[in-house]
């Protein structure tokens, strides 16, 4: 049977096939993010346990994914003198905000190589290489990457520790030693 002048039958099939197509493809995304929100969900609990709130780590991601990262400072020296004027912290400033959100370019270029370190980022500095600053953002870099090699071992022992502790005993009637199984 072929179709009549006229007949929108194939273009409406075939917008129906793209639709599932489309459909499809948004199902596969909202799954991965429904397994990757319960990633995100374990790993909150986890922080919690370890007394890492859910605000400090998504603030902490907010100003590390921020592409100003003067807005973050702006936003904490407001909230500071908000606080001040309230009461609820003293001056330590006397009046000068700018004093304490200040380090120089030397404690700078130290602070993000060592967060990079820390947090397994790429190991390029962004500086001009070979210059004194990429030297120190490197040697920066990689005291964040001992530290962190060297304690989150410990980190992890106790934490397996501690599962192992809450975890019920095993059964030993089912465990039969290697050499008694060949006899």
């Amino acid at each position: 049977m072929t179709a009549a002048v006229g007949d929108n039958t194939k273009v409406e099939r075939e917008r129906r096939v793209q639709f599932s197509y489309y459909h499809q493809k948004d199902r596969d995304i909202a799954a991965k993010i429904r397994a990757l929100n319960e990633e995100k969900k374990s790993n909150r609990q986890n922080a919690k346990a370890a007394g890492f709130t859910s605000a400090k780590l998504d603030h902490y991601l907010k100003a590390f994914l921020a592409e100003d990262q003067q807005k973050p400072v702006d936003k904490l020296r407001s909230e500071r003198e908000n606080l001040i004027w309230l009461g609820l912290i003293p001056d330590t400033l006397q009046g000068d905000l700018l004093t304490s959100d200040r380090v120089d370019q030397e404690q700078m270029i130290a602070a993000k190589g060592f967060h990079a370190g820390l947090n397994a980022l790429d190991r390029v500095s962004g500086y001009d290489g070979g210059s004194s600053e990429d030297r120190h953002w490197l040697e920066s870099y990689d005291l964040g990457r001992k530290e962190y090699d060297t304690v989150l071992p410990d980190i992890m022992a106790r934490i397996q520790a501690e599962a192992d502790k809450e975890s019920p005993p095993a059964d030993d009637e089912d465990d039969i030693p290697f050499g008694e199984a060949a006899e």
